[in-house]
């Protein structure tokens, strides 16, 4: 693994996650935005904040900031909240992301996972959830936008 495949990558994850929130934000009412749908975290707000949330968590960890745990997803109750602390998140995953080397990848993070492994899991993850606000939005009628990583690769998204 290399700091280059990666970091692309996080291009390709961070495109996505805009990609999708601003979907959302052009075809949603606030209403269906926080429509109950019993797939994971159960809407699509919630979606969104889970997936700020997390990515947070997981890099305070390489910033060595003690973990909070989990934010409550009914604070962030106006769409610019939300947009405002994801932003917020996304610049320092950046701003962290630009300090890492190839030798870096293969320090230990936590017990048997090393640093590559976390970077890896964090866009994965992102990548179900995102599978999960498709399925929301198919159940609202409308289609979500496409997320496979080769559209990305061939300028397609």
């Amino acid at each position: 693994m290399n700091i280059d495949h990666l970091q692309y990558q996080y291009k390709y994850h961070f495109h996505l996650n805009r990609t999708f929130w601003d979907y959302c934000v052009e075809n949603l009412t606030w209403e269906q935005f926080l429509q109950e749908t019993g797939i994971s975290v159960n809407t699509i707000r919630n979606q969104f904040v889970h997936l700020m949330d997390v990515e947070e968590r997981w890099f305070n960890g390489f910033k060595g900031t003690p973990n909070p745990g989990s934010v409550d997803s009914t604070l962030f109750d106006i769409l610019g909240i939300i947009r405002e602390k994801w932003d917020k998140v996304e610049s320092e995953i950046k701003r962290i992301l630009e300090g890492f080397t190839d030798e870096y990848l293969e320090k230990t993070y936590h017990q048997d996972m090393k640093v590559w492994h976390v970077l890896a899991h964090v866009v994965n993850h992102a990548t179900a959830h995102r599978a999960q606000i498709g399925a929301m939005l198919r159940s609202l009628g409308l289609m979500p936008p496409p997320q496979d990583f080769i559209f990305f690769v061939m300028g397609r998204l």
